[in-house]
C-alpha cells in the first residue's frame, strides 16, 4: 500500500470504528461513509480486514441497518394518508426501502426459492404396479389399440 493508501486508512483509523460502524448500523449507507472520509472500497475494505472480528461486526451493522430500512419502509406505508404524496410515490419509497431491508439484512429477502419438480409417468406406472403386486393384486397389462375415425372396422 501506497502513502496516499496509508493515510486515508489513518482517516478510517482516527474515525474509529465505533463511529464509522455506528453510522451504517443507524442506516447511513457504506457508500455514503466513504465518500464522507473520502476512500475507496479498497481501502475501506482494507480497514475492515485490519482487526481480527471487525467484518463480524460490520455484518452485524449492516444488518442493523435492515432494521432500519425496514422500520422507514413502515413509517412511509403508515403515514401516506397523512400526506398529500401520491400512492405511485410512496409505493416506489416503501419498495426502495425494503430492497434496501433486504440487502443490508437477509431477513428481509422477499425473493422465493423456486420449486422444480419433474414427475415420470413410467415411474409412476412402474411404482403402482410394485404396489399392486405387493397387497397380492393382479396386475393387468393391456394393450391401447386405435380405432378408426369413423368407428367402423377395417374390414368390408
Amino acid at each position: 500500500m501506497g502513502q496516499v493508501g496509508k493515510v486515508k486508512l489513518a482517516v478510517l483509523v482516527d474515525a474509529g470504528e465505533e463511529t464509522i460502524l455506528g453510522m451504517i448500523a443507524a442506516g447511513k449507507k457504506p457508500t455514503d461513509v466513504i465518500k464522507q472520509y473520502d476512500v475507496g472500497w479498497h481501502i475501506f475494505h482494507k480497514w475492515i480486514a485490519a482487526e481480527e472480528g471487525r467484518d463480524v461486526r460490520y455484518m452485524h451493522a449492516r444488518e442493523m441497518a435492515g432494521h432500519n430500512y425496514a422500520s422507514k419502509a413502515e413509517e412511509v406505508a403508515e403515514q401516506i394518508h397523512l400526506q398529500e404524496a401520491s400512492v405511485n410515490s410512496a409505493r416506489l419509497a416503501v419498495d426502495t426501502y425494503k430492497w434496501l431491508a433486504a440487502k443490508a439484512n437477509d431477513q428481509y429477502d422477499t425473493k422465493q426459492a423456486s420449486v422444480a419438480v419433474n414427475v415420470s409417468v413410467t415411474d409412476l406406472h412402474a411404482q403402482a404396479a410394485q404396489l399392486l403386486a405387493s397387497v397380492g393384486a393382479d396386475v393387468i397389462d393391456a394393450e391401447v389399440v386405435e380405432a378408426d375415425s369413423d368407428g367402423g372396422d377395417d374390414g368390408e
